[in-house]
């Protein structure tokens, strides 16, 4: 634990005796620093006491420094550096864009709307600096309790009091079918009770939004748990069931071979995106923006053509 004592001495009192030592004399320093020699010369004495050093030998024809002046000069020196530095960056941070923001983003989500949503960040000449961890979302909340992130970019409503979110925007799901599959127009939940639905393993909360979509008898779940989408997307293309992919996730996923997306005919599947934060985060401004190129990258990715 960092042990407090409160000096002496004064951050003035060292820029006094910086002054006279750069100088040459307590009469130029004086001018120099806007005071009266008396006054100045009365602080340096103070200065010499609290220290219990002579900084300064003192002539008729000027003032000479010590030998232990000159130690504890270039250590005022650096002290004064440090509270120029401690100055500046608390101007610096008086910009709510100069801090770097820690965001967390859940891995169905990442991949498909974080790199347009970094391009929309580089072209604007003002906005948030972004570190994005990706993470689960039970890990994403308790990580924004904790403070280790100031955001997160989750799909469900934050489930942690001291939380609240923004809505991105709503994201619907379609079916993923491989290439020769029989179903092609329009479908329902219930269509795809005869087949294995692949899923995603426990924590996923895909997994938990598209169990509460599957509420028909005889629900037929696939005993392989993939930890990511691409893998989905493989075990789809392989024959091994049906699954259900994020709208957001259809340009990208949707090249590869073997694999087709079917629209469901209900547009209440799906999920809201959204960004949360801690109820009292201080960064409300950078994060309005950061919502705000969310949804465009969102809108675009929802807008961008792709094989059905």
């Amino acid at each position: 634990m960092t042990s407090f004592h409160t000096p002496a001495f004064s951050l003035r009192q060292l820029q006094y005796a910086v002054a006279v030592a750069e100088r040459g004399g307590f009469g130029s320093a004086a001018e120099h620093c806007g005071v009266s020699q008396p006054s100045l010369s009365a602080q340096i004495a103070k200065l010499e006491s609290c220290l219990g050093v002579q900084i300064f030998e003192r002539h008729a024809r000027g003032i000479l420094v010590t030998e232990a002046g000159r130690r504890l000069l270039e250590r005022m020196k650096a002290v004064l550096r440090e509270s120029d530095h401690l100055r500046d960056q608390a101007a610096l941070l008086t910009d709510p864009y100069a801090l770097r923001l820690r965001v967390g983003v859940i891995p169905t989500i990442a991949p498909y709307l974080l790199p347009p949503t970094v391009a929309e960040i580089r072209a604007r000449d003002r906005a948030p600096r972004v570190h994005w961890i990706e993470e689960r979302t039970s890990q994403c909340e308790h990580a924004l309790m904790s403070g280790d992130l100031e955001a997160a970019l989750i799909a469900d409503a934050p489930s942690i009091p001291g939380l609240e979110a923004v809505e991105i925007g709503w994201e619907p799901f379609c079916l993923l079918v491989p290439t020769d599959h029989h179903l092609r127009a329009p479908v329902a939940m219930s269509d795809i009770s005869p087949e294995e639905l692949l899923l995603l393993e426990d924590g996923h909360c895909l997994r938990d939004h598209t169990l509460a979509f599957c509420a028909w008898p005889n629900f037929r779940e696939s005993p392989f748990r993939a930890t990511s989408l691409p893998t989905v997307v493989q075990m789809v293309a392989a024959g091994l069931g049906v699954s259900v992919l994020p709208a957001s996730a259809i340009p990208i996923e949707s090249r590869q071979q073997g694999i087709r997306c079917v629209p469901f005919e209900s547009p209440s599947i799906g999920r809201t995106i959204r960004l949360a934060r801690r109820t009292r985060s201080p960064h409300s401004e950078p994060l309005a923006t950061l919502a705000e190129l969310l949804r465009k990258a969102l809108s675009n990715a929802l807008n961008t053509p792709a094989r059905y």
